[in-house]
């Protein structure tokens, strides 16, 4: 992509996915940089920005089905993030209910999490810390024999160097980035090399 501080992607809306549903790469190239909700008060804004996902990071259950059917009606897919859910536990009936409510996909740090949320037919995003070398050979370990739909890695900055590996272990795994993305720059910068995705909170960098 371009290295100017743009990103370039098509205007138009995609319908919400109905029967046989895109993989979650797809939908993640289709965004590039990817709304993380932690205020409620900021899902208009969010709503209005380019691409086809959202992730919620400030639910609870008063205000999950309304945040997820208004995602919906945009055209767009909701992503959950489980760890930090007010109200919810875990488990295998809380991702049920989330499910039930039309909830597209969630992230976890939590590989059982993950796996119950497969079995659901969600999409899972299994989310890390790649801290230091033990941290990434751990994170390639679990690769090897993984089946998320996409590794998301905190912080963003340091995704890059772990692109080469990542494709040697799992290609078809898409990576995602998170955390201390401040500017368009840096975030276009990480995007160039080699990051699918980059997902923020700051409605600042969420593109119109």
């Amino acid at each position: 992509m371009s290295t100017g501080q743009t990103i370039p992607m098509p205007p138009e809306r995609r319908a919400r996915p109905s029967g046989q549903r895109p993989p979650l790469g797809a939908l993640l190239a289709d965004t590039k940089i990817v709304p993380a909700l932690r205020d409620p008060e900021t899902l208009e804004r969010a709503l209005g920005a380019r691409g086809s996902v959202i992730y919620i990071l400030c639910c609870d259950p008063e205000n999950i089905g309304d945040m997820v059917r208004r995602i919906h009606e945009a055209g767009k897919v909701s992503i959950v993030n489980i760890d930090l859910m007010s109200g919810f536990a875990r488990d295998k009936f809380a991702l049920r209910h989330l499910a039930g409510l039309g909830v597209d996909g969630v992230i976890s740090t939590h590989v059982e999490s993950l796996r119950q949320a497969q079995s659901l037919g969600l999409y899972v995003i299994q989310r890390t810390f790649l801290l230091d070398s033990a941290a990434m050979n751990h994170i390639c370990n679990q690769l090897r024999n993984s089946t998320v739909d996409a590794l998301e890695l905190l912080p963003a900055m340091a995704v890059p160097r772990f692109v080469p590996v990542a494709a040697a272990i799992a290609p078809s795994i898409p990576l995602c980035g998170g955390g201390l993305v401040t500017t368009m720059a840096e975030a276009v910068d990480i995007l160039d090399r080699g990051c699918h995705a980059i997902s923020t909170s700051d409605p600042q960098l969420w593109v119109p």
